[in-house]
């Protein structure tokens, strides 16, 4: 029963791996930490590490909503909760490595340059009390006032998610579906999500927001399938690995801009240089994301074993 050609042991075979991509990823995380206290802080492992855990996350968020499909679902929901409440809160702190990168690829003036770098310093040591609390929450777990999930489960700590993943894939009995079968109904609905919302219009911060989520599944969801689909999964996942590239620029861009426009410790010229820089950056990279647009509002149109057109 349990053959490689049925979904549930390709999914779960996934979720192993990713669940063991996450603990290796946060204890990478606390050994940073943990150095930094002691005085020999490590910032691209700290970014490293930490980058790799949320992506860990976001992969098993995926393939937990796939999973939906062979197991039941009530017991997947509050696995997908805390993984959810895991990621959230390691965010900001992920968000602020994000700024200092977005900031240091634009061309400002060098006094620009001088007090943006000053104004990053010192919120490098606000962001000290959140260093501090992530820390705590992925050695200790969540704190006893943390809101609990939908049906008043409270949010465990993360390992004991992760056991309890174990658990519903080892124990539980899934229902068999050709890998092959399930691959064509969730990665067709992943596309068909796509091109919803690949509909609105680039000037649309929320909604490309939204269409870079959309595209993470599509590319999870492929990459998953890409054995049993082959060149049909393959090819949606280069697009979709494309267009997150592209949108993620975008986004942050945006949330740059955003950051930048609330920030009253900086001077008004040097506030208004990098506005102007950054919004010249949008421009350029929404064009690019214009480019892409076309063809992902024709996903479906053009049928998804066929080659997509190059762009460039």
């Amino acid at each position: 029963m349990n053959t490689p050609n049925h979904a549930h042991q390709l999914v779960a075979t996934a979720l192993h791996a990713l669940v063991a991509d996450a603990r290796a990823a946060r204890e990478r995380v606390l050994a940073v930490s943990t150095s930094a206290i002691q005085g020999a802080p490590d910032g691209a492992s700290d970014e490293a590490a930490l980058h790799d855990f949320r992506v860990a996350l976001r992969r098993m968020r995926t393939l937990l909503r796939v999973a939906r499909e062979l197991w039941r679902r009530k017991r997947l929901a509050r696995l997908e909760g805390e993984i959810r409440y895991y990621a959230q809160a390691t965010g900001a702190l992920r968000d602020e490595e994000v700024l200092r990168e977005t900031l240091a690829a634009l061309d400002l003036p060098p006094e620009a340059h001088a007090e943006v770098g000053g104004w990053l310093v010192r919120r490098a040591h606000a962001t000290r009390k959140e260093h501090t609390e992530v820390t705590r929450l992925l050695r200790d777990g969540p704190p006893a006032r943390t809101p609990t999930l939908p049906g008043g489960k409270r949010i465990r700590r993360l390992e004991r998610s992760f056991h309890a993943l174990a658990a519903r894939l080892n124990g539980d009995t899934p229902r068999l579906v050709p890998a092959v079968e399930l691959g064509h109904e969730v990665l067709d609905r992943a596309a068909r999500d796509v091109v919803t919302w690949a509909q609105r219009d680039v000037g649309d911060v929320e909604a490309m927001h939204e269409l870079r989520i959309r595209y993470k599944r599509l590319r999870y969801t492929a990459e998953l399938f890409a054995v049993p689909l082959g060149v049909t999964a393959t090819r949606l996942a280069k697009h979709a690995t494309r267009m997150q590239r592209h949108l993620g620029e975008l986004h942050d861009i945006d949330q740059a801009i955003v950051t930048l426009s609330r920030a009253r410790s900086l001077g008004t010229a040097t506030k208004d240089a990098v506005l102007a820089a950054l919004r010249a950056s949008r421009v350029a990279c929404a064009s690019k994301v214009e480019l892409h647009l076309v063809e992902a509002r024709n996903l479906m149109n053009r049928g998804m074993d066929d080659e997509p057109p190059p762009i460039v």
